[in-house]
């Protein structure tokens, strides 16, 4: 299968693979926030980073805006228009840089529909994961085999498959968090051809996301997290 580095992060995806691993109540009224420096691959095939802001409730919110030490508040967006999921843009390519962006303290600013407001903080330190290099996938008579060479200093792992159906590229399959092995060992997993009798095998993209954790995956905050995708092809 050919390889393709595509400089893509599906944050979204992230809310999700994180906040169910937690359990909290939907009376919580507490707003969960992180900043993280995010790496992935330019289309020149070099590590590229930015900050990403994320923030999430379980009761509606009107937005959320944030603020950077000197900087101008930035509104997060709110694709799914139900006020509970605000984050960074992660399409926009003027936000990743060569460089690892410095350490600074940011403010969430968030303000509920009954007009109330709510002052949120996180930081970012100078850590930041390069992305999964080698990453491909191999076809025997059972099995697609997704291989990648460690990423160092990773506390856990997801893989995902998605279908692309000629319109609109779709989740098909999201791994636990995946316990790494020492940063010199090749990494690999096996997906059953079997799971994929209802889709061309051409149409399949299949990503390794790295993830370094404040705490544990189980508090929700991030460090930095990278993504590296490729897709099928003969």
């Amino acid at each position: 299968m050919k390889k393709q580095l595509v400089n893509i992060f599906a944050v979204s995806i992230f809310f999700v693979a994180v906040l169910s691993s937690c359990t909290k109540s939907v009376d919580n009224k507490q707003v969960y926030v992180d900043s993280y420096i995010n790496s992935i691959y330019s289309r020149t095939g070099v590590p590229i980073y930015a900050v990403i802001h994320t923030a999430y409730s379980y009761n509606k919110l009107s937005s959320v805006s944030v603020t950077g030490t000197g900087g101008a508040a930035v509104p997060l967006n709110d694709p799914a228009k139900l006020g509970l999921s605000f984050y960074t843009d992660p399409t926009d390519t003027t936000l990743y840089k060569p460089a690892v962006p410095a350490p600074d303290n940011y403010t969430y600013n968030v303000l509920y529909p009954s007009g109330a407001a709510a002052v949120y903080m996180d930081a970012t330190v100078a850590s930041a994961l390069l992305p999964a290099q080698q990453l491909t996938a191999t076809k025997s008579n059972t099995d697609i085999v997704l291989t990648w060479k460690a990423v160092a200093n990773t506390n856990a792992y997801k893989v995902r498959v998605f279908n692309f159906d000629g319109t609109s590229t779709t989740l098909i399959y999201e791994s636990d968090f995946l316990t790494p092995k020492d940063a010199t060992s090749d990494l690999s997993f096996p997906f059953p051809l079997s799971n994929f009798t209802n889709y061309s095998l051409n149409s399949l993209s299949f990503e390794v996301s790295a993830f370094l954790f404040e705490q544990d995956q189980t508090t929700f905050n991030a460090v930095s997290v990278t993504t590296t995708k490729i897709s099928s092809g003969q």
